[in-house]
């Protein structure tokens, strides 16, 4: 996993509790700590922050990774704007992951495995098929949830399938809050 996903969940950790928290999550987890966001690290290292996160708000992984998603979609906005610059609304960006962000995401990052992300039009939702060998969809969630803050617009992600409950893909409903 690139190193700018565990900067984002530093900045996140940092944010919601404090800069002392993330050292004792550092601490706690037995990972490295020290994450450059061009470098590349297991994906086991970011399991063990997730589960030493989780034990330290006492909140359970899913939603740990759901308010890692939410809040760090502004610093991920913030360390590469051009990615959703002439973007106007939440549905467009959503939309672009696979065509246009993944890609540029590449650019930068040649190595990166990107998600993949299937999107439909429904109407004004959106059905996003979350693929990744990975299975972080609380993470993909709470990105979309943050995209919604990110235009003013609070959004509900709701899962119709997921891998986690031994469905074929995630599926997750994402649409404005009425």
């Amino acid at each position: 996993m690139k190193g700018v996903i565990f900067n984002v969940v530093e900045d996140v950790v940092t944010e919601a509790l404090s800069a002392d928290a993330w050292d004792d999550v550092v601490e706690r987890s037995g990972a490295t700590g020290a994450y450059t966001s061009l470098g590349s690290y297991p994906d086991a290292e970011l399991g063990k922050l997730v589960v030493a996160i989780s034990e330290a708000a006492d909140m359970p992984m899913p939603d740990v990774l759901r308010l890692a998603g939410k809040v760090g979609f502004k610093h991920l906005v913030g360390r590469a704007p051009h990615l959703v610059e002439g973007m106007s609304d939440w549905q467009t960006v959503i939309a672009s992951l696979d065509d246009i962000i993944h890609p540029e995401v590449k650019k930068i990052y040649p190595d990166a495995e990107a998600p993949g992300f299937a999107v439909e039009r429904n109407g004004d939702e959106l059905m996003v098929t979350y693929t990744s060998s990975r299975g972080l969809c609380g993470l993909a969630d709470g990105l979309m949830l943050g995209n919604g803050t990110w235009f003013d617009v609070e959004l509900e992600v709701e899962h119709v399938s997921c891998v986690h409950t031994g469905d074929e893909a995630c599926v997750m409903r994402v649409s404005e809050m009425a």
